[in-house]
């Protein structure tokens, strides 16, 4: 039997959580990209009804429900002030769907696609499977974790075709301001290149307010692609909804690609994506408002601890701590972050992503989107472990 390796180095952390928690293990949880809550019961009631529904038990429009697709317009629209139609939206199969079709419209024929490296590994894995070259544009901790201009212009090449900008960040939670997204879009205009603004973590910003390229760069309007979906916002990461919005152009060629490969995203799952985006704001800003709380608990603690430098992110769901001073003790012969991410697991019970997994050694990744109860268990194990490393 063959054994297929998956790109994500998160994933192989997850199911090696799963494979100790069938043994009867104790493992928390803080690799996981995602809510640990339950999708909220409003939208699975939603789904429920639908599923009742035979008008839903048959073939849809490629490009997703009419209805949907008007209401992620509006949504766009009251965060943006930028006014889109439902023919300006395409619906797909969870955000990195939309990555892959926005980068096969632009960079389908080897075309480069610059990335922030230290970064998600998702973003280089869809730009490989639409048929694009990914390059890394280098950040680091004094610029925020944020590609500039200055960056950007160091990676550029003639064959340089879009570049990939994630607001909040994953994993270091770093987000644009207005002034920086004016400045890249202006860059990005001068150098013909397209913008694919990755805004799946919009919901969860801590400090400020959200910038949108849409709202900063109007200018740029025709050479963005906006992607997102409902997977963090609404805890409904096995859903598989998302969207890309953008130019006409682009839209028509993402939906023909849909057609000819998976016909639509289930119906099922587009009216259960319509409840949610239909709901009460302020149930996701208590959302946010939670998220804020355990973040800020969990950089308390992380700083707490001998050896640990946590910075405070600025949105998303996740904390993504220096190691190094730990690890230059070597108290315990435990050298790198993937060595103590490992340990972490297998001894205290405790998952979290080394930074070797987004390009960053010396770095953990831990979501702190988790339940209170589960989160001071976590703190509790890793202080006591970190402290006596």
């Amino acid at each position: 039997m063959t054994t297929v390796k998956l790109d994500n180095p998160i994933f192989a952390i997850s199911a090696r959580a799963d494979e100790l928690r069938a043994e009867g293990r104790d493992i928390i949880v803080l690799a996981a990209g995602e809510p640990d809550a339950p999708t909220p019961s409003n939208i699975v009631d939603a789904a429920r009804r639908a599923i009742d529904d035979p008008e839903l038990h048959h073939y849809g429009e490629a490009s997703g429900l009419t209805a949907l697709r008007q209401v992620v317009a509006r949504d766009v629209f009251a965060k943006t002030g930028t006014t889109w139609s439902a023919s300006d939206v395409l619906v797909t199969l969870g955000t990195k769907h939309a990555l892959h079709l926005a980068l096969g419209s632009v960079a389908h024929d080897g075309g480069e696609v610059l990335i922030a490296h230290p970064g998600w590994p998702g973003h280089r894995g869809a730009a490989i499977a639409a048929g694009a070259t990914p390059v890394d544009v280098g950040v680091d901790a004094d610029h925020n974790f944020l590609v500039t201009v200055d960056s950007l212009e160091r990676s550029w090449t003639p064959r340089s075709r879009a570049v990939i900008l994630a607001s909040p960040a994953n994993p270091t939670g770093s987000v644009y301001s207005r002034e920086a997204l004016s400045a890249i879009a202006t860059w990005a205009l001068t150098r013909d290149v397209w913008l694919i603004v990755d805004d799946i973590y919009d919901a969860f910003v801590y400090e400020g307010t959200h910038a949108s390229m849409l709202e900063a760069a109007p200018e740029a309007r025709e050479r963005t692609i906006s992607v997102n979906g409902v997977s963090k916002a609404y805890a409904m990461t096995g859903w598989r909804v998302g969207w890309l919005l953008g130019p006409p152009d682009i839209v028509s060629t993402a939906t023909r690609h849909v057609s000819r490969t998976i016909t639509h995203v289930p119906l099922i799952t587009q009216i259960a994506a319509l409840e949610a985006i239909s709901s009460d704001p302020s149930d996701l800003a208590q959302t946010a408002r939670r998220y804020r709380a355990r973040r800020d608990r969990t950089v308390e603690a992380l700083r707490a601890i001998v050896g640990v430098d946590c910075p405070l992110p600025d949105g998303g769901m996740y904390v993504f701590p220096s190691v190094r001073e730990l690890l230059a003790e070597n108290r315990s012969g435990i050298t790198t972050s993937a060595e103590l991410a490992s340990w972490l697991l297998e001894e205290v019970g405790v998952a979290v992503v080394p930074g070797e997994a987004f390009g960053a050694p010396g770095r953990l990744r831990m979501c702190f989107a988790v339940g209170d109860v589960a989160l001071t268990a976590a703190l509790g194990r890793l202080t006591t472990a970190l402290t006596a490393v």
